[in-house]
């Protein structure tokens, strides 16, 4: 059986502009539902990976939460460690928010102590599933993630190299080019499902040098729907296919449902599009076979095959 996962960077509106000190505001909440019913329509069990300013927000977790209770979604951790407390200032050596492992081995405890227990008392729920603000890993990390009994990690980018995208006290993020393509076991609770990504060997557009180097080399390319065709997004899909992979893992920010949320939608019309080209993949790949699962769900189905 082929599974499809949804996971949804559930977090505050626009944060890619972002400055320090800045309110952030969750506007957002109000735009998820139609996502929602989308998955729904489909039969899609979306994860939202949340973070802490949305499980502040009364209006996202009065929804998510019944959602949740009806098994129309998951409610995972999304851990964005400049805003999430306990407070704790780095050095600001380089211009990028912090990675959750730029931080003391005490204060990431406390962190992902800290929002766990605050989104299973909001949300009423066992949070089993996270991904970390940045794509951002680490084992010490990891072992904090085991001990306070989360069971799957989505935070690994394979074949992606974040390494030149700065933090705030170290200037690199993760090299993931060599990580599998394939669920693993980090330890003996701790299952990573890596995100759908890969270099893609295409006919591309612009100039004569960048079409070249997309063919030989390849290009990076996750299966997020910014800026993508609908043959992107299934050119993608076959690569991971003849791999024989039986999972993709789609992946948005819930701030992108929302015009003014993100960056790469400029007008109303960006957005219908948006969710136009999200309505007709979810129907490609249904009728392809894939089944919606949450990640939570995924997890238990491959723990005793791995």
């Amino acid at each position: 059986m082929k599974t499809f996962l949804i996971t949804v960077d559930t977090e505050g509106d626009n944060l890619w502009q972002w400055k320090p000190g800045e309110k952030i505001t969750t506007e957002n909440s109000l735009f998820i539902p139609r996502f929602q019913e989308l998955c729904e329509k489909y039969g899609l069990i979306p994860t939202y990976l949340t973070n802490y300013e949305m499980a502040c927000d009364d209006r996202w977790v009065e929804y998510a939460r019944k959602k949740e209770k009806d098994g129309k979604c998951e409610i995972g951790m999304h851990i964005h460690a400049w805003n999430s407390p306990p407070d704790y200032k780095l050095n600001m050596l380089y211009p990028g928010n912090p990675y959750i492992t730029e931080y003391p081995d005490e204060i990431i405890d406390q962190k992902v102590k800290s929002l766990k227990d605050f989104l299973e008392n909001r949300f009423e729920t066992q949070i089993l599933s996270n991904r970390s603000g940045r794509w951002a890993t680490d084992d010490r990390y990891f072992k904090v993630l085991t001990k306070y009994g989360i069971q799957i990690d989505c935070s690994v980018a394979p074949q992606m190299d974040l390494s030149k995208i700065p933090g705030r006290s170290k200037n690199c993020g993760n090299n993931y080019i060599q990580y599998s393509c394939k669920p693993y076991r980090i330890n003996e609770q701790l299952i990573e499902i890596p995100m759908t990504s890969r270099i893609v060997h295409k006919t591309s557009v612009g100039s004569l040098k960048h079409r070249v180097k997309v063919f030989v080399f390849g290009e990076g390319q996750w299966l997020r729907p910014i800026y993508k065709s609908m043959q992107e997004l299934i050119t993608l899909t076959e690569q991971v296919e003849r791999e024989q992979s039986d999972y993709l893992e789609f992946m948005i920010h819930s701030s992108e449902f929302m015009l003014g949320g993100s960056p790469y939608y400029k007008n109303a019309e960006e957005i219908e599009m948006l969710f136009e080209v999200m309505d007709k993949y979810f129907a490609y790949i249904t009728k392809k076979g894939y089944i919606g699962s949450s990640l939570a769900e995924y997890g238990r189905k491959i723990n005793e095959c791995i």
